[in-house]
């Protein structure tokens, strides 16, 4: 759910989430009080809720779902006499994220609604007819009694997901923004700045934390990603439609510093957050014992970890879902072919920004960022054609070496002015050299070799890029081994497979390029 006005919610839809169902509308009732008739009912705006005409309590007693079984708002398999599965889904969700949230990581439960529709806490479901996955409403003050309205079906196109893992991660998602209204208000000094983006932020990390399965927030993380421009975290000019993409900040937040002292970082954040600005609380509470750090530092993590996703992703590292993820936009640039170089960037307050460097040709260079701030977070990553993605360093007032470089390889810097009121220039140096090219075999060692202790390697550089292929003769000239597959130029080792089955005896190893051919023998001894 994001926390969006409604006259919000439909400027938004023009920019970037258009074909996208809002995740929730996060209303805000005028007073606590117009929720409440003289008949102790509830009334929910622009809707009848004397529609749903029937109710059920959940299995752990925690929540009271209201359905029905006729009209435009009837649930699935609204037939016969029992409780229809979908209803029943969305009582077992409800109390799944109430263990997650309360039982777990120790938030406090929503106040009681003073048995208005019942003792339990409320979940409304009807038609939202692809407008919106789900809605909470709350009064205009926190601690604040709430409840939720969520869709009856999900079958509509405008969801990212649909059905039964659509209900779920949206009833994960709302069922924060109950809490979070025990908490704080998010509009409690609009005059000068609203939270609200940090309560969809927030909520949308609850949907991973709930149901890693369900990746319905990818829909939203590859809005932001192909900006131009990498949206601010506090970035609330189109209705905090960015905000959801955010949600992965929160994941940041639970990898990087999860519990310390058995409480969590997120519950942290929350019961400071009353009467301060979200980013301000952000920085306060992460500055403080026991976590030691900073928004600055955070943010800059967040930054690193966008870096590697699709192609980019390191097997069990930085997001979960990485491989799955979207990449994001770049701004792309030379390295020059003749060294020193300098570069100067800019970036506006609190903005992160992802700098693509290619390679024109084969070398050696040395990077550092000159006179940077604790503001200023920049890290180097490497991409290489054959060896994948890794982050070499943080930048800073030292050199990073880059070796052996090819033209098929990239890097990416990652960076953020942590400052969130002044802009920042960042200058970057680089030092290096062109490295000579040729088609030649170096050395192939151990030579003669035991396979069973130690595998003959061979270092070999190749002119160009392209494909090359590797074969392995014995000394009748047939061929006991071969391979082949695109390299980048430049030097490169590998190790012969000799097969097991071979002899003791004298091999011949050839490489083929589109212009070379080179050989070597060698003995392998058993």
């Amino acid at each position: 759910m994001r926390y969006l006005l409604i006259i919000i919610l439909m400027l938004s839809s023009a920019f970037g989430q258009a074909d996208l169902a809002h995740k929730c509308g996060f209303a805000s009732i005028p007073h606590a009080g117009t929720h409440v008739t003289r008949s102790g009912d509830r009334d929910i705006p622009q809707f009848d809720e004397l529609l749903l005409d029937e109710s059920i309590v959940s299995p752990q007693g925690h929540f009271r779902v209201h359905f029905t079984r006729t009209g435009d708002n009837a649930v699935p398999d609204a037939g016969g006499s029992g409780t229809p599965s979908y209803v029943l889904e969305a009582a077992l969700a409800a109390d799944s994220a109430y263990t997650v949230l309360v039982d777990d990581l120790g938030f406090l439960p929503p106040l009681p609604d003073d048995g208005i529709d019942g003792e339990e806490l409320d979940v409304y479901i009807r038609d939202w007819n692809g407008s919106f996955y789900g809605m909470t409403y709350f009064g205009n003050s926190a601690p604040s009694i709430t409840y939720l309205v969520i869709d009856n079906d999900y079958t509509e196109s405008s969801y990212a997901t649909s059905g039964l893992a659509a209900l779920r991660v949206t009833i994960a998602h709302e069922f924060f923004h109950m809490v979070q209204l025990r908490y704080a208000y998010p509009f409690e000094n609009s005059d000068e700045w609203s939270n609200a983006y940090w309560y969809e932020i927030s909520s949308t990390w609850m949907e991973e934390k709930c149901y890693p399965q369900v990746d319905d927030y990818h829909a939203y993380v590859e809005d932001n990603f192909r900006q131009s421009s990498f949206p601010n975290l506090n970035d609330d000019r189109y209705g905090y439609a960015f905000s959801y993409g955010h949600g992965l900040f929160g994941q940041i937040l639970d990898l990087e510093y999860g519990k310390s002292g058995g409480k969590h970082i997120m519950l942290d954040i929350w019961e400071e957050l009353a009467g301060r600005e979200a980013t301000d609380n952000l920085d306060q509470v992460l500055r403080s014992s026991p976590w030691g750090s900073s928004l600055t530092q955070a943010v800059g993590k967040y930054a690193l970890y966008n870096v590697f996703t699709g192609s980019r992703s390191i097997t069990s590292k930085y997001y979960p879902d990485a491989p799955d993820l979207p990449e994001v936009s770049m701004h792309e640039y030379e390295l020059p072919e003749i060294y020193p170089e300098n570069l100067s960037v800019v970036l506006q307050p609190f903005e992160i920004a992802f700098k693509k460097f290619t390679i024109p040709t084969y070398s050696d260079f040395h990077i550092r960022g000159e006179d940077m701030s604790s503001e200023q977070i920049a890290y180097l990553t490497y991409h290489g054609f054959e060896d994948g993605s890794s982050l070499k360093s943080a930048l800073g007032d030292y050199w990073v070496a880059c070796k052996n470089v090819s033209s098929q390889d990239y890097i990416v810097l990652p960076m953020l002015n942590g400052d969130r009121d002044e802009g920042a220039t960042f200058t970057l140096k680089f030092e290096g050299s062109t490295l000579p090219l040729q088609n030649i075999i170096q050395i192939l060692w151990p030579n003669p070799s035991i396979p069973s202790i130690e595998q003959p390697k061979l270092s070999y550089m190749i002119a160009e890029p392209g494909r090359v292929e590797l074969k392995i003769f014995n000394i009748l000239g047939q061929v006991v081994y071969s391979e082949h597959r695109e390299r980048s130029e430049g030097l490169k080792v590998v190790e012969l497979q000799v097969p097991e089955t071979s002899p003791a005896g004298l091999y011949f190893v050839q490489i083929f390029t589109a212009k070379a051919v080179m050989s070597r023998k060698f003995t392998v001894l058993k």
